[in-house]
């Protein structure tokens, strides 16, 4: 497989792998392991399918198009304005997740304040991102790379602490299924950075299905193997009661400070991987909203715009990690489930849908749809 390919499929995995996949513990601990498992398939399915019907509509609207230029061509000026907005509230939440869990695992490892470990690591990360797309990729290539390291060692040290017995507590009931789909479907949100790797890889159709299915299975298999760890390591009313990354890494890791170190470092790079990916998606969408120039001066600009507003609330709400999740996967599901749904609707009752069609028909779609309510209505309960 070519590089280019890997460096994209670690794109989609390596978005994926981060805030929303350390929040799963604390969001689905109610549930219990079985329950919770089957749940997470089920959303990797959804937010799959969601995947084909966004590359549907990118390469017949034109290979790299943003959301707010997909909308506009198909759904009009009100999608457009929709389309936007949604976007913008989506990666702006999850940068504020990110630079939220950051700053705190930064602040634990160094003794420093959180919000000064948050500002630093916005700096670094603004630098990386004004030196261009190609260095971002190769940056967050080595860091994915690594955090597959790290995170085998992680399962490796946590696999002799398993506790079996508190796999089979938790009790699944409608009230904590709910509350748990707009985290669960956010652990699957690459969907901003669609359009980049479109734009990145080309319209070789049958790479990019292989592309997203790869890199998205990847955090699916992870994801099932961290609950196993996180689950066995703690109690269900235990993982209900946190609300920030370093009260997870403490209590998993049983008190044991070489464990909490390499559950650290491997937190950390899950963040700057997922970090890097919706900076990239967000970095491109400001650029083409406000038609920014891709100069020097016109690249800072962008990457002040990018970092300066998600860095402000996390200075304001330094215990903000699962609320930001939440509120992601609210304008997640406007953006990766409504807007495609209505997109592809559109365009293929107007016999414009030529270049590719997701499957399942109209069925899935309403199916799409339905699941999309489900997880607004379940943030506001």
């Amino acid at each position: 497989m070519r590089s280019s390919k890997i460096g994209a499929i670690s794109i989609v995995a390596g978005t994926a792998i981060g805030a929303g996949m350390l929040g799963l513990p604390m969001a689905i601990g109610r549930l219990g392991f079985t329950n919770g498992s089957l749940v997470l398939l089920f959303m990797w399915i959804v937010a799959m399918y969601s995947a084909m019907m966004v590359l549907e509509v990118n390469l017949e609207v034109g290979e790299g198009a943003h959301f707010n230029t997909m909308a506009l061509k198909i759904l009009g000026r009100p999608g457009q304005l929709v389309a936007t907005a949604s976007v913008f509230f989506l990666l702006y939440c999850l940068l504020v997740a990110y630079m939220t869990g950051m700053g705190n695992l930064i602040a634990g490892a160094t003794g420093l304040d959180s919000r000064l470990g948050t500002i630093i690591f916005a700096a670094v990360s603004a630098f990386i991102l004004y030196c261009g797309t190609n260095t971002l990729i190769t940056v967050n290539k080595f860091l994915f790379i690594t955090m597959l390291g790290a995170m085998v060692l992680s399962f490796a040290v946590l696999g002799g602490k398993l506790n079996m017995s508190n796999l089979s507590l938790g009790k699944a009931s409608p009230s904590t299924l709910l509350i748990a789909l707009p985290v669960l479907f956010t652990s699957f949100g690459y969907h901003g950075s669609i359009p980049s790797i479109v734009s990145f890889v080309g319209a070789d159709k049958k790479a990019l299905v292989r592309i997203f299915i790869i890199g998205s299975a990847i955090p699916g298999v992870c994801y099932i193997l961290w609950l196993l760890l996180s689950m066995g390591s703690a109690t269900p009313s235990q993982l209900a009661g946190m609300t920030n990354v370093d009260a997870l890494v403490a209590l998993t890791s049983g008190g044991s400070h070489w464990v909490q170190n390499i559950l650290s470092t491997f937190t950390l790079l899950a963040l700057l991987t997922s970090f890097f990916g919706v900076s990239l998606g967000l970095f491109d969408l400001v650029a083409e909203t406000f038609k920014r120039s891709n100069d020097s001066a016109g690249r800072a600009g962008t990457s002040l715009a990018v970092f300066l507003p998600p860095m402000a609330a996390s200075l304001l709400a330094p215990n903000g990690f699962i609320a930001a999740l939440s509120h992601a996967g609210v304008a997640l599901a406007i953006i990766a489930i409504f807007l495609p749904c209505a997109m592809v609707w559109k365009m293929r009752s107007e016999g414009r849908s030529t270049k590719f069609r997701a499957f399942g028909g109209r069925p899935a779609i309403i199916i799409s749809a339905i699941c999309g309510v489900l997880i607004i209505v379940a943030n506001y309960m």
